[in-house]
């Protein structure tokens, strides 16, 4: 019996060009794969830093300028009438409840996908959420400790209690003006407002 080596080589080489083309088209949905997820992960954190954007400015700057006015306000009352006896329950009313979120930068950092985004962009992204984690959070952790527990750098005195909290609330209005800037600047990144989120 004749071979037919040319049908055999054919058959082959075809072979040979399916299973290579088969892994190719693989390799191309894992990427397609990989480049969907890692959009869905930057979505996620932008969604979630536009929602931080908002309570900064809607929520925690608001609330600043009415503790600074009623410390200044009562700094007066007592500068006027030492002994005068004033309510400290309003300046419990008005510190923030709530922290700025971080927890879609968290999973997407444990996913694995940040390491296919745009490396610049993340830095930023990841530089800009350690500033809120712990310098930012850190002067919150002051004045709330300062407001709901007459610690800090305090004195034994109403005055001296209530120029204290002016120094934080002065402190904390200044990092978060450092804060919405650098939140300002990212959101007008070219990169980062040209994401195709899906709505």
């Amino acid at each position: 019996m004749q071979v037919n080596w040319r049908a055999v080589v054919a058959e082959s080489v075809f072979i040979g060009a399916s299973i290579l083309f088969a892994f190719a088209l693989q390799d191309w949905d894992e990427a397609e794969d990989i480049e969907e997820r890692t959009l869905i992960a930057l979505c996620n954190v932008k969604s979630e830093l536009e929602f931080n954007r908002v309570m900064i400015e809607r929520d925690f700057m608001p609330r600043q300028q009415g503790m600074l006015a009623l410390s200044g306000a009562s700094i007066a009352m007592l500068q006027h009438d030492p002994g005068a006896e004033l309510q400290k329950t309003d300046l419990y009313q008005m510190m923030v409840k709530d922290s700025l979120r971080r927890s879609a930068w968290t999973l997407a950092s444990e996913s694995g996908y940040l390491l296919h985004a745009n490396f610049e962009l993340a830095t930023e992204i990841g530089a800009l959420l350690d500033f809120q984690a712990v310098q930012y959070q850190g002067v919150v952790r002051l004045v709330r400790d300062a407001v709901y527990e007459h610690n800090g750098p305090m004195g034994e005195t109403p005055i001296d209690y209530y120029l204290g909290i002016t120094d934080l609330v002065v402190e904390w209005i200044g990092q978060t003006n450092y804060l919405k800037r650098k939140y300002e600047e990212l959101f007008a990144r070219e990169d980062f407002a040209n994401l195709e989120c899906p709505s």
